[in-house]
């Protein structure tokens, strides 16, 4: 199965509530999450991943709080379905003011097959098959620290690629552009 997506770009702190989105048959209901804050697009959508043109600018935003000891911030990346607008897909890359290694958060949604996890494959590198951490209404969540090999490669421009099973077991992949993620890293550090 193959899901048309788009990507944008928001201003940092900037917060939506999303709606219903329909995935692999079932509606649900998607809200802000503390550990990975939805955005709000704030340019036309551009298609990306799976059937489209990559986006003319970098899809890469950067996010920061202010936490004791500094800044907490995170260079992330959202999939919307084109039809819909609706929030597929969250990937973010943190490095908090404590922490020496970055650490990939991705937050897929509900309605997917958890035994099989989420499926992460940077550039052409061997695919590594994630627990889903936890579920609650804004969708599924996993955490992995990713090698100095995988960030470099990720900051060469290469694409991710994300896999989850919706509950029939078909395989969903969705890509996530590698293009503007080597700026946005380099602010967090």
């Amino acid at each position: 199965m193959r899901l048309k997506v788009s990507c944008s770009m928001a201003r940092a702190g900037t917060v939506a509530v999303l709606s219903l989105l329909s995935f692999g048959g079932a509606s649900i209901a998607q809200t802000q999450q503390p550990k990975m804050p939805a955005a709000a697009p704030t340019a036309a959508p551009a298609t990306a991943a799976q059937g489209g043109a990559q986006p003319a600018g970098p899809t890469w935003m950067v996010n920061c709080t202010n936490v004791t000891g500094g800044f907490d911030c995170r260079a992330s990346q959202t999939l919307f379905a084109v039809r819909t607008r609706q929030r597929i897909l969250t990937l973010a890359v943190q490095i908090t003011p404590n922490a020496k290694k970055p650490v990939m958060m991705i937050q897929g949604p509900l309605s997917i097959y958890l035994p099989a996890g989420i499926t992460v494959q940077i550039g052409k590198e061997a695919a590594m098959v994630l627990p889903v951490q936890s579920c609650d209404q804004g969708g599924c969540l996993t955490e992995y620290a990713p090698s100095n090999a995988e960030i470099e490669a990720m900051r060469k421009g290469a694409d991710l690629t994300v896999t989850v099973q919706d509950l029939k077991k078909t395989p969903i992949k969705l890509t996530v552009p590698g293009l503007g993620f080597a700026e946005a890293y380099a602010k967090l550090r």
